[in-house]
Order: structure tokens, then sequence, then C-alpha cells
């Protein structure tokens, strides 16, 4: 008799844990149906951001590569932007963007910009505002105050959309690359933390900043 009775507790138990099982599967199935989204595929694309906790990573076909530059066209960019011998518009010095495998040494004769209007000038000391932050300037040629950053190509020829001049600069690093990819980027919001996103460069990931997130720049030519 005492054995016929555990048995039949036993199955009860089994039963009523069977039972809630089952309706846990049931909410988590209704649930995964309800948020379905039925316009969005998994089917990777060029241009697709993977999100790998924290770490962002960039999918490129092979169609969307070959209507970018290539290292040597970058290169070649470089130095046809230093064969124009652009100026400082004050200093009169001329003024070259450094080889790419100098990217991180800021020379003499780097170029540098106000990124609040996007004149071009070389390295200068002056412009100081004291009710401003210290890396604020005001320009000299028409008295916009904002940034005053060093100018550096963009190297990783992946974060191009085109192949078009280096004619923008994001706003507050300073990395130069075509129009069409700066205001492609500068249009993307990328994963920053768990809970936020925020459009970044793509060459330092340092969170864009200002009214478009870039700006074009303005160089002077020389005078002779």
């Amino acid at each position: 008799m005492d054995t016929e009775l555990s048995v039949s507790k036993t199955e009860t138990t089994t039963e009523k844990i069977h039972a809630r099982e089952t309706q846990g599967r049931s909410r988590l199935e209704d649930e995964r149906e309800r948020d379905m989204v039925e316009n969005e595929t998994n089917i990777l694309q060029d241009g697709s951001l993977i999100d790998l906790c924290g770490a962002t990573l960039l999918w490129r076909t092979a169609d969307g590569l070959f209507h970018t530059p290539t290292q040597k066209h970058i290169e070649a960019l470089r130095q046809e932007i230093n064969a124009a011998r652009p100026q400082c518009p004050v200093g009169l010095n001329t003024l070259a963007f450094p080889s790419i495998n100098r990217k991180d040494v800021v020379e003499e004769k780097q170029p540098w910009a106000y990124l609040s209007c996007g004149h071009v000038h070389g390295y200068h000391n002056w412009g100081h505002r004291s009710d401003i932050e210290a890396n604020e300037r005001e320009c000299p040629m028409c008295r916009t105050v904002g940034p005053y950053v060093p100018l550096w190509l963009g190297c990783e020829a992946g974060f191009y959309v085109d192949a078009g001049p280096p004619t923008y600069a994001f706003t507050p690093c300073g990395h130069v690359c075509s129009e069409k990819s700066a205001k492609y980027w500068s249009q993307i919001p990328l994963p920053h933390g768990t809970h936020a996103f925020h459009a970044s460069c793509p060459f330092c990931a340092a969170q864009l900043t200002g009214e478009h997130n870039c700006v074009k720049l303005i160089f002077q030519g020389p005078i002779d």
C-alpha cells in the first residue's frame, strides 16, 4: 500500500514538472514569434556590421572592394595632394601629408585644420582663447572657433566606399578621406557599450561630433 502511494505521488510530481516545462516553452515560442522582424535577414551584404560583444566587424564583398581604392591608390592620392603644394594661408609655408608609414608622427610640414570651418593651415601656437578649451582655436581666416587638429590620411582601404579624392575630415579626430566615405560613416550609428549607438570615425573609432560629424577641407594653393 505504501509503495503504491509513493509511486502515485511521484507520477503526480512528474506530471506537474512536465506541465510547467511545456508552458514555459510555449510562452518562449510565443515571444519569439511576436518579436520576429519579417523584413530583416541574416544574409551578409556589402557594408554589413557585425557586433561581437564590443568589437564591430565590417563585411565587404569582392564587388564592394572593387570600387574602393587600393593601398597604392591611396599613396598616389597622397602624392597628388602634396604635388599641388598646398600652403598655409598665414605662414605661406608648403604643407605635405606624411608618408603612410609615419602616420603616427606629426611632422613639421603636416597640414592642420580648423574643424569648425575647414580651413587648412600649418601648425602655429597662437589663436588661443582664454574662455574656451585648450585644443580649440580661432581661425585667422574666418574667426570661427573650434577644434584645431593635425590631418591624417585614412589608410585602411576597406573603409572607403569610393575612390574619390580625400577632401573631407572627420570631427574631432582629423582623419581625411573622400567626401562620399566621410558622409557615409557620419550617418552610421555604431554600437557603444550595451545600450548606446553613435557615429564613429572608421579609422580610429573616435566618437564623431560637430553639426555634420565631418567637414569639407579648404586648401590654399601656392601663390606663385
